[in-house]
């Protein structure tokens, strides 16, 4: 059986710097969980558990009002986002189809003709004026098809910059709960310091407590949150990583000289 020592009559070791800094806190609240700390020392509170861990109602209770914190304020914000995340889902399956339909498109690309072809009293011309007339030829013959081109590559960059900029209100959103519950923890381990350091001068086994609290706030809020949301999260990333597709691909120009050269390549490979 452990026989109670006097109080303590030296100052309780000091925390470590890295440690919260009651005097941050009001002198009201220091003064208010220094007396609760004295009086809970008085009754051999914290007092060591199963687990060997020093704990008390009031620890608890910082505890328990964390937890509280952060599960409100993770499930404010999947209430508040949860048809934006919706929306983010939407949009996903609507980048997909229409990427479909944009590939299959382009593999009906029409193959120019040989722009170095020279029709009856063109002879005189110029080299350039001839390529320059089988394009315009080309781009007049297939303009109907271009367009439609140009028109889904829009339509799937204006879904992409939608998609980034709601994924960008939502991360902005989550980051700043993010910084608000560890803000709410810097607090709570602050009240536990000055309970503790409270607890250590009248506590009749001081000597055997640890000098600062061994208290670990945690809160499975934030998890829960990222788990139910985590596949549109990562989709929308995926999708958001390829960028933007109206890079000029759609471009008359363009998809003419890069037909011109696939058209090059299959002339060389009936040659072979």
């Amino acid at each position: 059986m452990r026989i109670p020592k006097p109080a303590q009559t030296k100052p309780p070791p000091k925390p470590p710097p890295n440690s919260a800094k009651p005097e941050q806190l009001s002198v009201r609240e220091v003064k208010k969980l220094t007396k609760a700390g004295k009086l809970d020392g008085h009754h051999s509170l914290p007092k060591e558990d199963e687990d060997g861990k020093w704990t008390s109602p009031l620890l608890q209770k910082e505890v328990n009002a964390y937890d509280e914190y952060s599960v409100f304020a993770w499930g404010e914000l999947q209430e508040k986002h949860e048809k934006t995340h919706k929306e983010i889902s939407h949009l996903c399956q609507e980048f997909h189809r229409m990427e479909e339909q944009l590939t299959a498109l382009r593999k009906e690309v029409p193959l120019p003709p040989d722009l170095s072809a020279r029709l009856n009293g063109e002879e005189k011309l110029s080299e350039k004026i001839v390529r320059k007339r089988r394009q315009n030829e080309f781009e007049e013959e297939n303009a109907g098809y271009f367009n439609k081109l140009r028109q889904m590559e829009a339509k799937l960059d204006q879904t992409c910059r939608r998609l980034s900029e709601i994924h960008s209100t939502v991360q902005a959103a989550e980051k700043t709960t993010s910084m608000l519950c560890e803000r709410e923890a810097g607090k709570a381990m602050k009240r536990i310091t000055v309970y503790w350091q409270g607890a250590l001068k009248t506590h009749p086994y001081y000597d055997e407590i640890p000098p600062t609290p061994e208290v670990s706030l945690e809160s499975n809020a934030e998890a829960d949150y990222y788990a139910q949301n985590q596949h549109v999260k990562e989709e929308a990333a995926q999708i958001l990583q390829r960028g933007h597709y109206s890079s000029g691909s759609g471009s008359l120009t363009t998809n003419t000289r890069r037909m011109e050269g696939h058209h090059a390549f299959k002339q060389k490979q009936n040659r072979r």
